[in-house]
């Protein structure tokens, strides 16, 4: 069931001694099965207050309080907020009243302008990363094995095609990188699961929280990099890479981009089922849009990839054509023959091959700045968007 604002301050009162709530600010949430609420204090104290409307909302919100509980105690305290309190539902489950953290929720933008924001970021996902398996494994969280991780996107990617028309290309790709033993060969780490701009809390050039722990788990570090790396600008994201690396404290594996890109891309799977699930023909379509693009960009580099292999070949053909200048210099001065006469001009009609000058295509798969795809606060894998250059920013409905 809902529950107004006024119930949630009346929560935060009954789990926080001493609390006087004065007013309270709706928090908008990618989830639709809680309602959440900051509450602000006569003496001006903010907390959050999360309640569940149904009971796969109070699963989620009780292994979010025992993973982030866990974290808390450990090397995460200053990012993770502290459980001031709760109080029992009569319908069951319970409401959860935590602490607010500084600043205010991430905005994706401002990683492409603040370099020690995106900095901050990439060391901050190392640290999570750093988090030793069994802080998380003891309160609930799943473990993964790689073997595991590399089956689940295979079995999604088959329900797909139970279930829809894949693109050829792009089925052929997808069936390639599974299939490559050495993109999969991973140590799983503790990963937060469902990192977003939501997730996320800043002040001035750092990241001061970390929240929506409930998707914690034992698995692939590329889960929490691919939507920044197909999010971010190539510039913005090598700063955050190399800041995670440096700060990650161990090897990175030699392949982790490249699987952040692929992990990125199956993340269409896993929003076309999702349509399909809840039978939504808005999200149906959105996702067959997001694989024809993915199409069209496999497409692309094809051609770009036959073309620049095209012109070396010609150039090459055109070397291997001309006569050898140590021939011409080994003939017999008796007998100069054309050697003797004058240099010809080179004919109009012939001119000199030229290798044209042209932008390699990525290794790593289409091109991320023209399918830039991050994981927006619906819950979608989507285009970038938002301000660009110096236009002014709306007010964030998030932050309060």
């Amino acid at each position: 069931m809902r529950h107004n604002s006024y119930s949630l301050a009346a929560f935060a009162a009954a789990s926080v001694p001493g609390f006087e709530p004065a007013r309270t600010v709706a928090i908008p949430t990618p989830q639709d099965d809680v309602d959440v609420a900051g509450v602000i204090s006569q003496e001006g104290r903010k907390v959050l207050v999360t309640c569940p409307r149904t009971t796969a909302g109070g699963v989620r919100l009780e292994k979010e309080l025992s993973i982030s509980g866990a974290l808390a105690q450990h090397t995460l305290s200053d990012l993770v907020p502290a459980v001031l309190g709760s109080v029992k539902l009569p319908e069951g489950g319970r409401a959860a009243v935590t602490e607010v953290h500084e600043g205010s929720p991430l905005l994706l933008d401002l990683l492409d302008r603040d370099r020690a924001l995106v900095t901050s970021l990439g060391e901050v996902i190392a640290r999570i990363h750093r988090v030793p398996a069994h802080v998380v494994e003891t309160v609930g969280a799943e473990a993964y094995t790689a073997q595991a991780l590399r089956e689940a996107h295979r079995a999604q990617l088959a329900r797909a095609r139970e279930l829809e028309t894949i693109p050829t290309a792009v089925l052929q790709r997808w069936e390639t990188l599974l299939a490559d033993d050495g993109l999969w060969d991973l140590q799983p780490v503790v990963v937060h699961g469902d990192l977003s701009e939501e997730s996320l809390y800043f002040q001035g050039s750092r990241i001061t929280g970390v929240r929506g722990w409930d998707a914690a788990r034992i698995g692939d570090p590329a889960d929490d990099l691919a939507w920044l790396a197909s999010a971010l600008e190539s510039e913005a994201f090598d700063d955050l890479f190399s800041a995670y690396r440096n700060a990650l404290g161990a090897p990175v594996h030699p392949r982790l981009l490249e699987r952040a890109h692929a992990v990125g891309e199956f993340a269409v799977i896993d929003w076309l089922l999702h349509g399909i699930e809840a039978e939504d023909d808005v999200i149906i379509e959105d996702a067959r849009g997001m694989l024809r693009d993915l199409e069209s960009d496999l497409s692309q580099i094809a051609k770009d990839q036959a073309e620049s292999a095209y012109h070396s070949l010609d150039v090459h053909d055109g070397l291997a054509s001309a006569p050898s200048p140590l021939a011409s210099s080994a003939a017999s001065p008796a007998d100069p023959g054309p050697a003797a006469s004058a240099p010809e001009e080179p004919s109009p009609e012939e001119p000199i091959p030229e290798e044209p000058i042209r932008e390699e295509p990525s290794p790593e798969g289409p091109d991320s700045e023209d399918r830039s795809r991050q994981w927006d606060a619906d819950g979608r894998p989507g285009r970038r968007g938002g301000p660009s250059g110096d236009a002014p920013e709306p007010e964030d409905p998030r932050t309060f």
